[in-house]
């Protein structure tokens, strides 16, 4: 997985962002943990699934509804099913090579 060093993507308060399989870092915020790197890892299955297109749109519009009932940006994110199981599983390395396609729809409450 390619890091590239920035010092504007992602926006502050974030640590990494992964925009079509390539993870964006602050500078600050290097040398990336495992748990970060993982997580991110998880992202680029999801992408992947869904062709990016089919990722991005669902996520941003996941997160919209998900603002509408939280009113409240972080906990929108935060409830996000791909980032709910990104967060739930980057601290176990293994669970990319256990994970079914599609987990993510699990995590849709």
């Amino acid at each position: 997985m390619k890091v590239i060093r920035s010092s504007f993507i992602p926006v502050k308060g974030f640590t990494a962002i992964n925009l079509f399989g390539i993870v964006f870092a602050r500078r600050d915020c290097l040398p990336l943990t495992e748990r970060i790197l993982n997580h991110e890892a998880i992202h680029s299955r999801q992408i992947n699934e869904l062709l990016f297109v089919g990722f991005y749109t669902l996520y941003v519009l996941e997160w919209l509804v998900r603002l509408l009932y939280f009113r409240d940006s972080k906990k929108a994110y935060k409830a996000i099913s791909f980032e709910k199981e990104a967060f739930e599983n980057d601290s176990n390395t293994n669970y990319l090579n256990t994970r079914k396609q599609f987990a993510f729809l699990n995590y849709i409450k």
